[in-house]
């Protein structure tokens, strides 16, 4: 009986998460990306984060303006390649145990941007948080999508759907990636030990949001 009830209820999630409405949202004027219809915004410390639980993993993205006082001078696309290497690293160290697999180096339309994945593995199993670094028209954007890996079926669908969905203006090139003196430390991406610690610090308050959300989750089930 158990066996049925449990059946039935993995029926229900299956087919609730597959009608699951996503619609195009625009966070700026220069990224769109679609979205789950429920999901939240908000500032803190700064950052724009926006949450969303999808029907097998959890979405997060995280839009972070240049800090004069941390940001790199980003001026060929070999500093841009630099900068996302270093911020994998940030988050890396960040984690608290998790691996860094896949990273690569991609395009959204003319745009540079890096894939990788993330594997943790503690006392609730393996999880999966398959990310994109964009860095954009003076901000930093951060798409996350978690999963568990027993829903990896399931969950690598909806992983899809969310990363082919982001798009940029027609308009935007590598020139539109670079920063500005005015926004930037003036120093080259291999940054001081005070703008690596500063850029750390925005790593952790990445991967603490993606343990709130998690949290929450368990919760609401």
């Amino acid at each position: 009986m158990k066996k049925t009830h449990f059946a039935i209820l993995f029926i229900f999630i299956c087919l609730s998460a597959y009608a699951q409405q996503w619609k195009p949202y625009k966070i700026d004027d220069s990224v769109q990306v679609s979205l789950p219809e429920k999901f939240t915004s908000k500032d803190t410390l700064g950052q724009q984060i926006i949450n969303s639980t999808a029907g097998f993993g959890i979405i997060q993205i995280t839009i972070s303006p240049d800090n004069p006082k941390t940001t790199p001078d980003i001026e060929k696309e070999r500093h841009l390649k630099k900068y996302y290497d270093n911020f994998v690293k940030r988050i890396r160290s960040s984690s608290g145990g998790g691996t860094v697999s896949e990273a690569r180096d991609t395009v959204i339309g003319k745009l540079k941007a890096k894939n990788f994945t993330m594997v943790v593995d503690d006392a609730s199993g393996k999880q999966f948080r398959n990310f994109l670094i964009l860095h954009e028209n003076g901000n930093t954007y951060t798409f996350q999508y978690l999963y568990k890996d027993i829903h990896t079926e399931y969950a690598l669908p909806e992983n899809k759907t969310f990363f082919s969905s982001i798009r940029i203006p027609p308009d935007a090139d590598i020139k539109t990636q670079f920063t500005s003196p005015g926004t930037t430390t003036g120093h080259s991406p291999s940054a001081n030990r005070n703008n690596l610690l500063a850029g750390g610090a925005a790593a952790i308050l990445i991967v603490l949001a993606i343990i709130l959300v998690r949290r929450r989750r368990r919760k609401e089930l």
